[in-house]
């Protein structure tokens, strides 16, 4: 009787890359960043015709608590 496992088959050997060069890297890094540069305007393009007018209200209303704010503080000091 033999309770040893069965014997197993020699793992096939893995592809080895070659070790890329710094230069190698800093330019997969520097073209990396142009391609997210390049996304982020583009994002930027079609973010801008649909944002522009929500960001004119949000300034509207800010102006309006701003000149409520400073009449109570006006209002405030004039009060002994």
């Amino acid at each position: 009787m033999n309770k040893l496992p069965t014997k197993r088959e020699p793992p096939e050997p893995a592809e080895v890359e070659d070790t890329p060069t710094w230069r190698d890297l800093g330019e997969r890094i520097r073209d990396l960043l142009k391609d997210a540069l390049r996304e982020g305007k583009a994002l930027e393009r079609d973010l801008e015709p649909r944002l522009l007018p929500a960001l004119k209200r949000l300034k509207a209303e800010m102006e309006k608590l701003i000149a409520k704010l400073e009449q109570r503080a006006g209002a405030g000091k004039q009060q002994p």
